[in-house]
Order: C-alpha cells, then structure tokens, then sequence
C-alpha cells in the first residue's frame, strides 16, 4: 500500500510516482496494487488526452481498495460540491473512454469527456464493467452514454452526466445512484433492465424518460427502486416498460417530484406481470396525467397534483424546491413530500462492499 502522484502535464506515461516526478495516468494505471492512493492533478483544463481506452484493471480489495483522487493544481484534493480538474479527454475517439474492470477501486473527483459524434454517438464516457466500485463526484459529458454497468456491485454517489445520449445506463443488477444528476440528455437520463435504486436523484431536460425500466425475465425479481427523485422537462417522469412479459416486473417509486412531462408522471406500458408500488409522489403540468387508468398490480397512495412547478428555475436546471411548494411540508393527504428535497440537503452513500 502506497500514496503515489499523477499529472497529466507528464503526458500517459513516465514518471516515478512522487510529487516531485509524478506519474503519467498510463504508468500509474500499471503500477497500482490493492490499497495504494493516487492523487491525479488538475490545472488548467487538466485532461490528457487519450487514443484508446483507458483501462483500470488493476483492481484492489474489499479491505483494501485502490482510490483515485482528484485534485487541483496544488494536490488538494477536489471537495465533494466542486467541478472536477483532472480527468481523461476522450480526444473524439470512437472508442469507450474509461472502463473499469478491476474490482474495487473508488474515484472521487474526475471528469470524462468528449467522444465522437459527442451526445449524437453511441461511445460510453465510463464503463463498469467489475464488482465493488464506488464513484463519487465524476462527471462524464459530450458522449454517447456518460455512465454504463454490465456488473453488479457498484455505487455511483453525486455524479454528474449531460450532453449525452443517455445518462446512467444498466444491464445488471444491484448497482445504486445515490445523489446524482443527469440532463441534456438525448434519450433517457437513468436506464435500467433491473436491480437498480435509484436515490435522491435529479433529471432534467430529457428527450426521453427521466427513468426508463426495461424488463429482462432473468431479472425479473430484482427490483427498481426509486426515492426522492425530481425530474422537470421529459416525455414521462418513469416509463415501467414489461415489453408483455408475463414476469413480475417489480418496482417502487415513493416520495418523487415529476414536472412538464408531455407525457405521465408515471406511464405503466404493461399491464401484465406488475407488481408496483407508488407512494407519496407529486407532479405539475404533465400533459397526460399521473398514472394510466386500470393497469392492475398497482398500489398507489398519496399522489398530489401540485398547482404550481415546485421548483426554484427547472428551466435552468435547478431543481431546488421553492419555500412556498406544498411539497416541502406535509401533502394534502398526510403523506410527506418534504423528504424529496429538503433545500440542498445530500444523500448519503454506502460502504462499497455489495456483493
């Protein structure tokens, strides 16, 4: 286990490690062992740029994880409220611009960005694609997908993606968003086939769904779980989409805030196999309505119909409630709407020992 040192000004490569002679991001990305802490240096724009994938194989432990640390020019550390400095320019390459494969390893603090064909390609600013990794304050943009998961295992904690395609993007279950936040989004701001919770999340301005829940019958018992969401600007809030199967697609959304979606705050496309709960949820001015009539399977309780947007400029993006909004205390009906979003309040996360 050790503390070592990356700057990009080195260019991918070189380097021993130290503050006085850091690594480039390639010969640390070789050098790492379970426990060992890389401290990756921004200035400026603070991207190096990359011709090809860059891969973090080198995993840790569950006791032992390898971290990434973003920091500034000076070698402090990225606060967990502030815009990264460091990261990795995918140069408009048609090609995934970091995977993850090794198991246990934390980021905090780094920006992907810049693929081709930008928010209109099909490239993925971040892959997952291992088990026990923890993503804290990463932000991928201008890329096809800004967040994929094709493992289960894995946290993503007040992370950012926009001018993408999609958002956050998973085919696997048992992977959590806590805290984070997608918009400009081309097509669906969160994507999941099953397994996911997502929590104390935000979307806006989406050309799709702000959730969009896919069915897979080998998942069908691991369920969407959705708290605290807020979404302004979409086609539907949440799109429960069994494709007909005749599987249980299981699923809850509780204490959401849905807003100008030209379509339902949340659309259930199939009756067959449902087993949902809907609870304590609000929405304003979305065209068709709260919930399909007559989709069986369905518990839902406590929607309120707000009679104004509750939150402070959605139109530019902030999705803070205002001081007046019935949604910061008590609904008409008992249920609690408050706990969406108390001011700024943030969402907690994990250990990222879940497998």
């Amino acid at each position: 286990m050790g503390t070592y040192y990356v700057d990009n000004d080195v260019g991918a490569t070189g380097g021993t490690g130290t503050q006085q002679d850091p690594y480039g991001i390639e010969t640390a990305i070789g050098a790492a062992s379970a426990g060992d802490v890389f401290y990756w240096r921004g200035g400026g724009e603070g991207d190096v740029s990359c011709g090809h994938t860059l891969e973090f194989s080198a995993g840790g432990t569950d006791a032992a994880p390898v971290r990434w640390v973003g920091t500034d020019d000076d070698w402090v550390p990225v606060g967990a409220n502030e815009p990264p400095l460091t990261g990795v320019d995918g140069n408009d390459g048609a090609y995934t611009i970091v995977r993850v494969s090794g198991m246990y390893q934390i980021f905090e603090g780094i920006r992907i960005h810049n693929s081709l064909q930008g928010r209109y390609g099909g490239v993925v600013g971040c892959e997952v694609a291992s088990r026990g990794v923890l993503m804290r304050n990463v932000r991928a943009h201008d890329c096809g997908v800004g967040f994929s998961s094709s493992n289960k295992g894995h946290v993503f904690a007040h992370c950012e993606a926009h001018d993408v395609a999609f958002g956050f993007d998973t085919d696997s279950a048992v992977v959590e968003c806590f805290g984070c936040t997608a918009y400009d989004a081309e097509y669906h701001a969160f994507r999941a086939l099953a397994g996911m919770r997502i929590v104390g999340c935000r979307a806006h301005h989406v050309g799709g769904n702000g959730v969009e829940f896919y069915h897979d019958n080998a998942l069908a018992k691991s369920p969407l779980t959705i708290e605290r969401l807020s979404v302004h600007d979409c086609v539907h809030g949440v799109n429960i989409n069994a494709y007909a199967s005749s599987s249980a697609n299981v699923f809850a959304v509780t204490n959401s805030l849905l807003s100008t979606c030209s379509g339902y705050a949340v659309n259930v496309t199939e009756p067959v196999g449902q087993l949902g709960v809907l609870l304590h949820n609000g929405s304003w001015n979305c065209s068709a309505g709260q919930v399909p009539a007559g989709r069986v399977g369905l518990i839902s309780e406590g929607w309120v119909t707000l009679g104004s947007s509750p939150f402070i400029d959605a139109a530019n993006g902030n999705l803070g409630l205002n001081r007046s909004t019935a949604a910061r205390g008590a609904a008409a009906d008992g249920g609690d709407l408050g706990a969406v979003q108390r001011g700024v309040e943030r969402v907690g996360y994990p250990a990222i020992g879940l497998v």
